[in-house]
């Protein structure tokens, strides 16, 4: 700011002197056109020439004052505009002091968040561990549950091959117009034939064909030492259609169960067959489906089935379900 007053005032004087000159120079001019007139009026137009070309110097002087005075407004514009650009530069240090600080604070921030989550992935890699070691001891006992699985279902599969290979040989022995199905060796009988609408009184007339048709089955199930030793159970089970309610179902197809084993008992003497023979109430839990609809009138039947004697591979396999 000294500078800036200093160079004022310099200006200023130099200002002043150079009028000040020319003034001087002036008064000399005049003067000596006074005496010039007054010793000599013959020189006038001398004087006159002079004068005007002191004139002219003196317009050409002004003009190269006027210059000077635009540099001069010119340096002083420069010079605000030089303050303003000192100005303008002052406050963007100050914004890039105030960045800088910030920057620094993120830098610390950083840090200590870098700190913070190599602290917590050293954590999370100890977790990792425990977990693949969780993981591979999951693997060995997923293996392991194979391996039941595959020897189950080979227990399984057996068991089905048993029970095929039994019903096949236990239908060569009855007549050709039994119908056994091969797979189960279950026989169907329609409760058309064998009962009256909502009753479980047997028909009469159906005694006859039923005795002749069971014990043709319980001759072969228990006279072939390869089929009865294989034999857990011979079933009598009622079933039923979707009509009216399941208590009411279940209530009548047990009694149809129960009156078939009682009428069993009435002409098939051998004590072979207590041990074997068992009967059961299905209501419409099992219904014979035909298009994946029900087919009501095949629903109402009674089935004499058998189940297979191999309680070593049932409680295998219970065994392996138990463990999900």
């Amino acid at each position: 700011m000294k500078n800036d007053v200093k160079e004022d005032s310099n200006f200023w004087v130099a200002y002043a002197d150079l009028m000040a000159g020319l003034l001087f120079v002036f008064i000399l001019l005049i003067g000596a056109i006074v005496v010039k007139y007054v010793f000599s009026q013959n020189d006038l137009e001398v004087i006159k020439e002079n004068l005007i070309k002191q004139e002219e110097h003196l317009e050409e002087n002004k003009k190269e004052l006027r210059n000077k005075e635009s540099i001069v407004f010119e340096l002083s514009s420069a010079l605000s505009q030089l303050k303003l650009d000192l100005n303008q530069t002052s406050n963007s240090l100050n914004l890039i002091s105030l960045e800088k600080a910030a920057l620094e604070a993120n830098i610390t921030n950083y840090e200590r968040l870098s700190k913070d989550l190599n602290s917590h992935l050293d954590s999370k890699d100890k977790q990792i561990l425990i977990l693949l070691g969780q993981l591979e001891k999951k693997d060995e006992e997923i293996k392991k549950l194979r391996n039941n699985f595959k020897e189950a279902k080979e227990k399984v599969q057996g068991l089905n091959l048993i029970r095929e290979n039994l019903s096949k040989e236990l239908k060569t022995k009855l007549d050709s117009n039994i119908s056994i199905n091969e797979k189960t060796g279950s026989i169907s009988l329609p409760s058309e034939v064998l009962f009256d609408k909502n009753s479980y009184m047997l028909k009469n007339e159906a005694k006859a064909n039923l005795r002749n048709i069971l014990t043709q089955y319980f001759t072969a199930v228990l006279d072939d030492e390869n089929i009865s030793k294989n034999i857990e159970n011979i079933i009598i089970e009622g079933h039923t259609d979707s009509d009216g309610s399941y208590i009411y179902n279940l209530d009548l197809s047990q009694k149809r169960a129960y009156e078939v084993m009682n009428f069993i008992y009435t002409f098939y003497k051998d004590p072979r067959l207590q041990k074997f023979l068992m009967a059961s109430g299905r209501s419409f839990s099992n219904p014979v489906l035909k298009n994946g609809s029900e087919d009501k009138e095949l629903s109402r039947r009674i089935e004499i089935k058998f189940s297979i004697k191999n309680d070593n591979a049932l409680k295998e396999v219970e065994n392996f379900f138990d463990l999900y």
